[in-house]
Protein backbone atom coordinates (compact mmCIF):
# COMPACT_ATOMS: atom_id res chain seq x y z
CA UNK A 1 0.00 0.00 0.00
CA UNK A 2 1.32 3.40 -0.90
CA UNK A 3 0.60 6.45 1.19
CA UNK A 4 -1.15 8.30 -1.63
CA UNK A 5 -4.17 10.21 -0.39
CA UNK A 6 -3.13 10.17 3.26
CA UNK A 7 -2.11 13.16 5.36
CA UNK A 8 0.75 12.48 7.76
CA UNK A 9 1.78 14.85 10.54
CA UNK A 10 5.50 14.54 11.32
CA UNK A 11 6.66 16.12 14.58
CA UNK A 12 10.45 16.22 14.90
CA UNK A 13 12.60 18.94 16.45
CA UNK A 14 15.74 18.04 14.49
CA UNK A 15 15.31 20.01 11.25
CA UNK A 16 17.46 17.64 9.17
CA UNK A 17 15.46 14.60 10.32
CA UNK A 18 12.20 16.45 9.75
CA UNK A 19 13.17 17.42 6.20
CA UNK A 20 14.33 13.87 5.42
CA UNK A 21 11.06 12.36 6.68
CA UNK A 22 8.94 14.89 4.81
CA UNK A 23 10.83 14.30 1.57
CA UNK A 24 10.64 10.52 1.88
CA UNK A 25 6.95 10.40 2.75
CA UNK A 26 6.09 12.80 -0.07
CA UNK A 27 7.93 10.49 -2.47
CA UNK A 28 5.69 7.70 -1.15
CA UNK A 29 2.64 9.78 -2.09
CA UNK A 30 1.63 11.23 1.28
CA UNK A 31 0.64 14.81 1.93
CA UNK A 32 3.00 15.68 4.78
CA UNK A 33 2.73 18.36 7.44
CA UNK A 34 5.92 19.04 9.39
CA UNK A 35 6.23 20.54 12.86
CA UNK A 36 9.23 21.14 15.12
CA UNK A 37 7.26 21.53 18.36
CA UNK A 38 4.12 20.49 20.20
CA UNK A 39 2.51 23.91 19.64
CA UNK A 40 3.19 23.85 15.90
CA UNK A 41 1.91 20.27 15.64
CA UNK A 42 -1.35 21.04 17.42
CA UNK A 43 -1.86 24.15 15.31
CA UNK A 44 -1.40 22.17 12.09
CA UNK A 45 -3.70 19.42 13.36
CA UNK A 46 -6.39 22.00 14.06
CA UNK A 47 -6.14 23.23 10.46
CA UNK A 48 -5.95 19.84 8.66
CA UNK A 49 -7.48 16.38 8.90
CA UNK A 50 -4.68 14.02 9.96
CA UNK A 51 -4.57 10.35 8.91
CA UNK A 52 -1.41 9.40 10.80
CA UNK A 53 1.21 10.77 13.20
CA UNK A 54 4.97 10.29 13.32
CA UNK A 55 6.18 11.96 16.48
CA UNK A 56 9.44 12.40 18.35
CA UNK A 57 9.01 11.56 22.03
CA UNK A 58 11.09 14.49 23.32
CA UNK A 59 10.24 17.95 22.04
CA UNK A 60 11.33 21.41 23.18
CA UNK A 61 7.89 22.36 24.50
CA UNK A 62 6.49 19.01 25.61
CA UNK A 63 6.47 15.39 24.55
CA UNK A 64 5.11 13.08 21.89
CA UNK A 65 2.76 11.36 24.31
CA UNK A 66 1.03 14.66 24.95
CA UNK A 67 0.69 15.31 21.22
CA UNK A 68 -0.80 11.86 20.62
CA UNK A 69 -3.19 12.09 23.56
CA UNK A 70 -4.42 15.53 22.49
CA UNK A 71 -4.98 14.40 18.90
CA UNK A 72 -6.76 11.22 19.94
CA UNK A 73 -9.18 13.23 22.08
CA UNK A 74 -10.54 14.87 18.94
CA UNK A 75 -13.82 13.45 17.60
CA UNK A 76 -13.19 10.58 15.19
CA UNK A 77 -9.48 10.36 16.04
CA UNK A 78 -9.40 7.93 18.96
CA UNK A 79 -7.58 5.36 16.83
CA UNK A 80 -5.25 7.74 14.96
CA UNK A 81 -2.32 5.64 13.66
CA UNK A 82 0.88 6.76 15.38
CA UNK A 83 4.56 5.88 15.39
CA UNK A 84 6.91 7.14 18.11
CA UNK A 85 10.28 8.39 16.89
CA UNK A 86 13.20 8.41 19.34
CA UNK A 87 16.89 7.97 19.78
CA UNK A 88 16.36 5.76 22.84
CA UNK A 89 16.19 2.00 22.53
CA UNK A 90 15.80 0.98 26.16
CA UNK A 91 12.76 -0.84 27.51
CA UNK A 92 11.60 2.09 29.67
CA UNK A 93 11.13 4.37 26.67
CA UNK A 94 9.40 1.60 24.71
CA UNK A 95 7.01 0.99 27.62
CA UNK A 96 6.25 4.71 27.93
CA UNK A 97 5.46 4.96 24.21
CA UNK A 98 3.32 1.82 24.39
CA UNK A 99 1.50 3.04 27.50
CA UNK A 100 0.53 6.32 25.88
CA UNK A 101 -0.80 4.53 22.81
CA UNK A 102 1.75 4.58 20.03
CA UNK A 103 1.26 1.72 17.56
CA UNK A 104 4.97 1.40 16.78
CA UNK A 105 8.33 2.51 18.16
CA UNK A 106 11.09 3.57 15.76
CA UNK A 107 14.63 4.06 17.07
CA UNK A 108 16.69 6.57 15.09
CA UNK A 109 18.31 5.95 12.73
CA UNK A 110 15.78 3.61 11.13
CA UNK A 111 15.37 2.35 7.57
CA UNK A 112 12.96 4.71 5.80
CA UNK A 113 11.37 1.89 3.79
CA UNK A 114 10.65 -0.01 7.01
CA UNK A 115 9.06 3.08 8.53
CA UNK A 116 6.91 3.48 5.39
CA UNK A 117 5.81 -0.16 5.59
CA UNK A 118 4.89 0.22 9.27
CA UNK A 119 2.97 3.40 8.55
CA UNK A 120 1.07 1.86 5.65
CA UNK A 121 0.29 -1.22 7.77
CA UNK A 122 -1.21 0.70 10.69
CA UNK A 123 -3.12 3.10 8.43
CA UNK A 124 -4.55 0.12 6.56
CA UNK A 125 -5.42 -1.68 9.81
CA UNK A 126 -7.09 1.40 11.34
CA UNK A 127 -8.96 2.17 8.10
CA UNK A 128 -10.33 -1.37 8.01
CA UNK A 129 -11.43 -1.16 11.61
CA UNK A 130 -13.12 2.20 11.06
CA UNK A 131 -15.04 0.72 8.15
CA UNK A 132 -16.20 -2.29 10.15
CA UNK A 133 -16.82 -0.75 13.59
CA UNK A 134 -17.87 2.50 15.15
CA UNK A 135 -15.56 2.34 18.17
CA UNK A 136 -11.87 2.73 18.90
CA UNK A 137 -9.23 0.12 18.16
CA UNK A 138 -9.36 -2.69 20.77
CA UNK A 139 -6.56 -2.52 23.33
CA UNK A 140 -5.08 -5.92 22.46
CA UNK A 141 -4.77 -5.16 18.74
CA UNK A 142 -3.28 -1.71 19.35
CA UNK A 143 -0.53 -3.00 21.58
CA UNK A 144 0.18 -6.53 20.35
CA UNK A 145 3.91 -6.89 21.20
CA UNK A 146 4.44 -9.36 18.36
CA UNK A 147 3.68 -6.56 15.88
CA UNK A 148 6.35 -4.19 17.22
Amino acid sequence: MQLTGFTVLVVEDDVDNLELLISHLEQEGAFVLGAESVNAALRLASEHAIDALLCDLELPDGDGCGVLQTLRERPGSSDLPAIALTGYSDAGWRKAANDCGFDRYAVKPFPLQELTAWLAEIIDRQSGLRASTSHALPEVAARDPRRR
